[in-house]
């Protein structure tokens, strides 16, 4: 191809940050926690019927009795349901458990549900027996301040992103947002985003520290590679190692990318960071290698990786 793969971008949002992708690029997997909830999306549903929804989903668990798994699983007197909160009008909590256990072995499950704009959202997580009030409120944080967005809309407020809506209020800290998109249509052209909170462990990871080992899976190809490029850089002001490796073999090109950056831990600004960016992939019975090749030379795959990493960015605090 002559046009360069970032001629014609737009802004995608993930989490609290940026990242421009061509407007053809197909966005095919998008995954996303928010302080241990998984998030799910369901538009079109009004407010009368989330209403009814969220009161049969309490009748059921108020209803349903909690089984002992030391006796047979005999039923016993104690219903599902263990709290129910309402953080507003539109949003409601239930923490329940199925089973009459000893503390030391109780664990809740956890559902919450709001609604917005003809949008219901649904989270889920788990309580140990421990868990404090702390985590009702942070649940109920999200449940007020959670609302729909259209795929290519980037508030300026600095709520957290994901597929289908966003989370504004107070930033809390546990998060994880992937992002993979194909850059170049029906081309291997994989662009993989992924984010996390900085945890301490995290400063003991380095990519070029484990090059030896990385070179090692290499091996296979030895003679047919080259590392184009390694070393340290910046993305979005974290510190971040790369290594950019190019693979030749029996008629396929390919060009391997890749970015870590361990963040800062207690910094939402300089999450746990892992970029990837892989032109070409392996023939196969269906795709020749004609089809797999890289669709770009090597000049194109790098302009393409670093005008990625250089519009990656925070987009700052919610307000």
């Amino acid at each position: 191809m002559t046009t360069p793969v970032m001629h014609d971008t737009r802004p995608w949002c993930i989490g609290r940050f940026v990242v421009d992708l061509p407007h053809d690029a197909e966005v095919y997997n998008q995954e996303y926690k928010y302080m241990g909830y998984s998030i799910d999306v369901a538009k079109n549903v009004g407010q009368q019927e989330f209403g009814r929804r969220v009161e049969a989903r309490e009748h059921e668990l108020k209803a349903k009795l909690r089984v002992d798994p030391h006796n047979s699983f005999s039923p016993t007197k104690t219903p599902w349901l263990h709290q129910a909160v309402q953080p507003n009008d539109y949003s409601r909590l239930f923490v329940f458990g199925r089973y009459d256990v000893p503390p030391a072995e109780l664990s809740y499950d956890v559902e919450g549900y709001a609604w917005s704009h003809d949008t219901q959202f649904t989270l889920k997580n788990k309580f140990g027996d421990g868990y404090d009030q702390s985590a009702v409120q942070n649940a109920s944080e999200i449940l007020r301040n959670i609302r729909p967005r259209d795929e290519g809309d980037v508030p300026n407020d600095g709520a957290f992103c994901f597929n289908g809506g966003l989370i504004g209020g107070k930033q809390l800290p546990a998060f994880d947002a992937t992002v993979a998109a194909g850059l170049v249509p029906g081309r291997p052209s994989n662009l993989i985003v992924k984010l996390r909170e900085s945890v301490a462990a995290d400063q003991k990871a380095s990519l070029l520290s484990g090059l030896s080992e990385f070179e090692a899976q290499l091996k296979p190809y030895a003679g047919h590679y080259k590392v184009l490029r390694k070393g340290k850089r910046q993305v979005a002001g974290i510190h971040a190692e790369e290594i950019l490796v190019d693979i030749h073999e029996d008629g396929v090109q390919k060009y391997q990318f890749y970015l870590l950056a361990a963040g800062v831990e207690g910094d939402p600004s300089k999450p746990h960071t892992a970029i990837q960016l892989l032109f070409g992939a392996e023939p196969d019975a269906v795709n020749p290698a004609s089809v797999t090749t890289s669709p770009v030379n090597e000049e194109q795959a790098v302009q393409a990786w670093d005008t990625v990493l250089n519009s990656f960015h925070y987009r700052g605090a919610a307000k």
